[in-house]
């Protein structure tokens, strides 16, 4: 059985989870720590964008899609 589709806010926080999930780690090597960063930085933007992409500039305005 298909999961049913996420709305918008359903994708916005699981992106909060997986930034919740990687924050605070203690990496042994550079290479790591760069990597693990960039994906800390990748999904704070991705988050935003999503933001703004649902319905303007207003993050509050992401409700809306909990709407009926």
């Amino acid at each position: 059985m298909a999961d049913r589709p996420l709305s918008d806010i359903e994708v916005h926080d699981l992106l909060h989870e997986a930034v919740l999930l990687l924050s605070g780690k203690v990496v042994r090597t550079e290479n790591g720590r760069q990597v693990l960063g960039a994906a800390l930085r990748d999904l704070d933007i991705l988050q935003k964008a999503l933001l703004i992409m649902s319905e303007g500039s207003d993050p509050l305005s992401l409700r809306s899609d909990r709407e009926p």
